[in-house]
């Protein structure tokens, strides 16, 4: 017993010692992460990844177009709370299939996009938090199977996002430049676009989503008009599991895509700022 007490209290000398040469924000407790799911929905939070966190979002979309056509798809989006307010994001298709009549199906990469998004306001007016993001599309899809335009576009988004007690809602306007290939002229072709997502918690892992997104007609793409149901499952602060469906409205929207997926904290790359 008298080796096991001494044991015991020299583990806690050195245990002190190393305490006073360690920095603090080494020496306390690092506060667990916390996700910030984007997914699945067409809309996105104004409020930022947690600082020095890496997140992943990943999923898996199958969608069935109102020609009879079939397009499976595996969306990422990777975010890394950069500083307090701003992170980075990294995200696109992944790997789609595409089938649709009389030709033959297409498979290859989606196309990436790179961005940035700064939450400059938190509880503004009536509380609204507000953010910008800026996304720029390389068209890594290939053109020639359909995969994709071939061509870079670039969207400018403004962010509003608001609590109501067991309620979240996101209102997201879009400015987007689609790049036009040299065939039509190059240049580009502005296209707008508008999202209001709702979420309601249910308990403390469940909750539920209703969206409504608009995204507006050019000389190439039809006007799109859906709604979007989701349910989501919050297995841990750092893990949230979902999985839903996408009714469209117009004729230029798909009939149905149906998906589910993940948004998980992965790791820190670096300590959080001392408060």
């Amino acid at each position: 017993m008298r080796g096991r007490g001494h044991e015991g209290h020299r583990r806690r000398v050195i245990a002190a010692g190393l305490a006073l040469f360690l920095p603090a924000s080494v020496a306390a407790e690092q506060p667990p992460i916390q996700v910030n799911p984007n997914r699945p929905t067409f809309a996105t939070p104004a409020l930022t990844t947690q600082v020095g966190v890496a997140e992943l979002e990943i999923g898996l979309q199958r969608s069935a177009a109102r020609d009879e056509g079939r397009l499976s798809f595996t969306p990422f989006l990777l975010k890394i709370g950069l500083l307090k307010n701003v992170e980075l994001r990294m995200g696109g298709n992944g790997l789609l299939r595409q089938t649709q009549a009389a030709t033959p199906a297409a498979s290859g990469v989606g196309d990436t996009t790179l961005g940035a998004q700064w939450s400059y306001l938190r509880n503004g007016p009536l509380g609204v938090d507000e953010a910008v993001q800026l996304t720029l599309k390389l068209p890594t899809a290939s053109a020639a199977k359909g995969l994709g335009s071939g061509e870079p576009d670039e969207t400018l988004m403004l962010l509003l996002s608001r609590d109501l007690g067991p309620f979240h809602a996101d209102a997201n306007l879009l400015s987007t430049w689609l790049g036009r290939p040299a065939a039509e002229g190059r240049g580009t072709v502005f296209q707008p676009a508008a999202t209001l997502s709702v979420s309601r918690t249910l308990d403390a892992h469940w909750s539920l989503t209703g969206e409504v997104y608009w995204i507006g007609a050019t000389t190439e793409n039809p006007l799109v008009v859906s709604n979007l149901w989701a349910l989501a499952f919050k297995v841990s602060p750092r893990l949230v599991l979902d999985a839903g469906l996408d009714v469209g409205l117009s004729h230029g929207a798909q009939k149905l895509s149906l998906f589910t997926g993940l948004t998980v904290g992965m790791f820190r790359l670096r300590r959080p700022p001392a408060q």
